[in-house]
C-alpha cells in the first residue's frame, strides 16, 4: 500500500484507528465504564529504492521514529549489508513497531516494552538468502536505560537515560524464516549504573498458514518469551518476565478468529518465570479473544480481554471494539 510522490522517489504510508471500549470491571461488561481511544495515529514517509544504496524512513506526525542508512550488495550476490543511524526502531523481538505481545497483551497494552521502542542509536545488518531459507543479523547500539538509584526496580517501558547523557546499551538479533516459519532470537546488554547490569533476551516463533496443508493453511501460530535479568551492585538480584501464545484461524481470507494468552511477572527473585513469595497485582496472566474483519486496508475487530492478577484482583477486565485503516 501506500502513495509515491515519483519526483521526490518517497513513499507514504499510514495506519490510524479509532476504539469504543467498556473498562473496569471483572467478567461482566455491564460494571465497566465507557470510554474512546485512538492508538495508532502513524503517518510513515520512507526513501528507499533498488537503484539507490541509501535510505530514509521516519514517522512524521509524533517523531516516533526516523533512521537514515545505506545498503551495499553486489550484482546477483545473496549477501545485502546495511546501516542504519538516527532514533532507530531497536531491533529486539519480531516486530520493533507494533510491539510483541509478551505478557499476552499487544501493543499498547501490553505491560513490559516501550510500546514503540525507539532510540538514537545505530545498527548494522547482515542477511543473507540461499533458496527458500532467509537468515538475518542485527547488531547495534543505542541510549539504554539507566537507574536513578542502586535500589530501584527497573522499569522496561520508561526508565531510559536522558537523550542528554548517553548511557551505551548493545544488542543482538538473528532471524531465521524458511517459508511460513519465522525464528527470532534477541539479546540486550545494558549497564545501569550503581554497578548493575541488564541482561535481557527474548526467542519468538511464527508459523503462517502454511500452503496446500489442511487445516494448517487456515492457522497462524506465534509464541514467545522474555527475560530481563539485573545483577551485580550492593542489591539483590531480580528478573521481569514475559510469555505469550496466539493462534489465529482464518475461515477466510476476509475473516479471522483469534486467540492470545501469557503472563507477565516483575522483580522476581527465584524461578524462571515467576516468583509465587513475591506476587502482586502487577503480575498477572492475561487472555484475550477477537474476531476481526478484513477489507483491502479497512479492519474492524471486536475483543474481550480478561486480565487476572496474582495479587489482589483488579478490575481491569475489557471489551474493545476497533476500527483501523492502513493504507
Amino acid at each position: 500500500g501506500g502513495a509515491t510522490i515519483d519526483s521526490l522517489g518517497l513513499r507514504i504510508n499510514g495506519r490510524f484507528d479509532v476504539a469504543y471500549e467498556r473498562r473496569g470491571y471483572t467478567n461482566d461488561p455491564t460494571d465497566g465504564n465507557d470510554a474512546f481511544e485512538s492508538y495508532h495515529h502513524f503517518i510513515f514517509v520512507s526513501r528507499q529504492s533498488n537503484r539507490d544504496p541509501y535510505f530514509f524512513t521516519a514517522e512524521i506526525i509524533d517523531q516516533t521514529f526516523y533512521e537514515m542508512g545505506a545498503r551495499f550488495t553486489g550484482d546477483e550476490s545473496p549477501w545485502v549489508l546495511s546501516f542504519k543511524a538516527g532514533k532507530i526502531l531497536v531491533p529486539f523481538g519480531p516486530d520493533p513497531l507494533f510491539h510483541n505481545s509478551y505478557g499476552g497483551l499487544s501493543g499498547f497494552d501490553q505491560p513490559i516494552l516501550p510500546t514503540v521502542w525507539a532510540r538514537y542509536g545505530g545498527t548494522v545488518n547482515a542477511q543473507y538468502d540461499f533458496g527458500d531459507v532467509s537468515l538475518s543479523n542485527d547488531l547495534y547500539a543505542v541510549n539504554g536505560y539507566e537507574l536513578t538509584s542502586a535500589d530501584e526496580i527497573l522499569n522496561l517501558q520508561n526508565g531510559f537515560a536522558l537523550d542528554s547523557e548517553a548511557q551505551v546499551a548493545i544488542g543482538d538479533r538473528i532471524a531465521l524464516g524458511w517459508g511460513p516459519v519465522g525464528l527470532w532470537y534477541s539479546v540486550y546488554y545494558n549497564d545501569l549504573g550503581f554497578g548493575r547490569q541488564l541482561f535481557m533476551q527474548a526467542a519468538d516463533l511464527s508459523l503462517w498458514r502454511i500452503p496446500g496443508v489442511p487445516v494448517l493453511e487456515d492457522i497462524v501460530v506465534s509464541a514467545g518469551f522474555l527475560r530481563a535479568d539485573v545483577t551485580g551492585g550492593t542489591e539483590p538480584d531480580y528478573y521481569h518476565f514475559g510469555d505469550y501464545f496466539q493462534v489465529r484461524y482464518y475461515p477466510t481470507d476476509w475473516l479471522y478468529l483469534q486467540y492470545r494468552t501469557g503472563i507477565a511477572t516483575f522483580d522476581n527473585r527465584s524461578g524462571f518465570a515467576f516468583d509465587n513469595d513475591r506476587a502482586t497485582s502487577d503480575d498477572s496472566k492475561a487472555h484475550n479473544i477477537g474476531i476481526v474483519y478484513l477489507d483491502g486496508p479497512f479492519q474492524a475487530g471486536l475483543y474481550h480481554f480478561w486480565n487476572l492478577e496474582e495479587g489482589p484482583e483488579v478490575d481491569n477486565d475489557m471489551l474493545r471494539l476497533v476500527l483501523t485503516m492502513s493504507f
